[in-house]
């Protein structure tokens, strides 16, 4: 345990603010210009940013400290982080900037950048193989700083680039940084999600990686998403590529419910729609196998207890296809159908969303026979078809 003193002395080795404030300056000279413009740019006095250079300890308060960050385009935690000296903090300082492009942008504009990087324009791109031109790309990559290959690889998970996202996400466990040990329940978050989608569908791996951030970390506590991907890996072992009910893995439901519950209670009200209904899904699959019909009461009290605190976004189509199919479970197909047909006249729904659902309703039938998310699953796919989309 470190005592007052040893504190004491730990702090007086670390990097003062001015300090930091003094590097950045020194690598993003191009951006801070001089003293005036830099105040301009910020917003504040110049005799301000004159005191933070002339003053040994200067003092920066939130306001000042985000103005900086937003100037130089840098994570705020650049501040909280401690580096022993000016050399360390200024080899550090790229793993903290901000990627300036927008996940929207399509992140082949990211890769087509790198191939007209002066290396690759040496060589006769046209000539190279398609396993050559990644190894190349790859060794682009590498230059690249943490931070910035953690948001590549989300903006490729984006664009449905599950594969290349998660190449781009081991290059960064690959690399000695500070970014990799700052953030590392974050990237082993992200890995677990990777891992858990239906390209890779590495359940086993994903289920390793959750269970140890949620076990070791308490990471959940902050992330309570971890929890609904925990139970939905262990629905996915339960469930998928069974023929028969008497197959399925009880014990793997009855630890995702206990998940779906958890994660229920920790998110926030706005959120707690997907767990409610992927546990309204599973209630009803637990009675069909045990007691041959669903009952349907926690269902009822389920949903009762979520309009409680759940402002419906419309505009959103999981919001409305989650009530939807509360609805549908609880024997008012006809109301679920309504609801989505009006959805369906006034949004664009992408392919994605749609198949998502009729991915799940399909997997409950095939162990319930449910009749009314029968009629509901034809009413889904009768859409593929008026909305010309391919099903999935």
């Amino acid at each position: 345990m470190i005592n007052d003193n040893e504190a004491w002395i730990e702090d007086c080795f670390m990097l003062k603010d001015s300090e930091k404030f003094k590097v950045m300056i020194k690598v993003y000279e191009n951006i801070f210009v001089n003293k005036e413009y830099f105040a301009n740019k910020i917003g504040m006095g110049r005799s301000t940013v004159f005191n933070w250079l002339q003053k040994e300890n200067a003092s920066f308060n939130t306001k000042s400290k985000t103005k900086i960050c937003q100037a130089f385009n840098l994570l705020d935690t650049v501040w909280r982080d401690s580096f022993s000296n000016e050399k360390i903090f200024e080899k550090a300082l790229s793993e903290y900037e901000k990627i300036i492009s927008q996940p929207s942008i399509r992140v082949e504009n990211t890769l087509v950048k790198l191939q007209k990087s002066t290396k690759v324009k040496q060589m006769k791109v046209d000539n190279l193989s398609k396993e050559e031109m990644q190894i190349l790309l790859e060794s682009e990559l590498e230059k690249k700083s943490a931070f910035f290959l953690f948001e590549l690889s989300k903006v490729l998970q984006q664009q449905k680039e599950i594969n290349e996202a998660l190449r781009v996400l081991m290059l960064i466990e690959s690399k000695e940084s500070t970014f990799r040990y700052t953030h590392e329940n974050q990237i082993r978050h992200q890995k677990a999600i990777l891992l858990s989608s239906n390209d890779i569908k590495d359940w086993d791996t994903a289920i390793h990686i959750l269970r140890s951030l949620y076990h070791s970390t308490h990471y959940h506590l902050k992330e309570p998403e971890i929890l609904t991907l925990l139970a939905s890996n262990y629905k996915r072992k339960a469930l998928v590529h069974l023929d028969r009910r008497e197959e399925v893995d009880m014990a793997l439901i009855t630890s995702a419910i206990c998940l779906y519950e958890d994660a229920y209670h920790l998110k926030a009200d706005n959120h707690k729609y997907y767990d409610a209904i992927n546990l309204a899904y599973l209630y009803n699959l637990v009675d069909v196998i045990e007691i041959e019909y669903a009952d349907k009461k926690e269902i009822e009290t389920l949903y009762a207890e979520l309009l409680r605190v759940w402002r419906i976004d419309t505009n959103n189509w999981w919001e409305v296809c989650s009530d939807a199919e509360f609805l549908m479970l609880l024997g008012k197909v006809d109301l679920a159908i309504l609801k989505l047909n009006s959805f369906l006249e006034k949004h664009k729904v992408e392919p994605f969303e749609l198949a998502v659902t009729i991915r799940q309703l399909k997997l409950y039938i095939e162990f319930t026979e449910d009749q009314n998310a029968k009629a509901f699953l034809d009413y889904l796919r009768e859409s593929v078809k008026y909305l010309n989309l391919k099903e999935i």
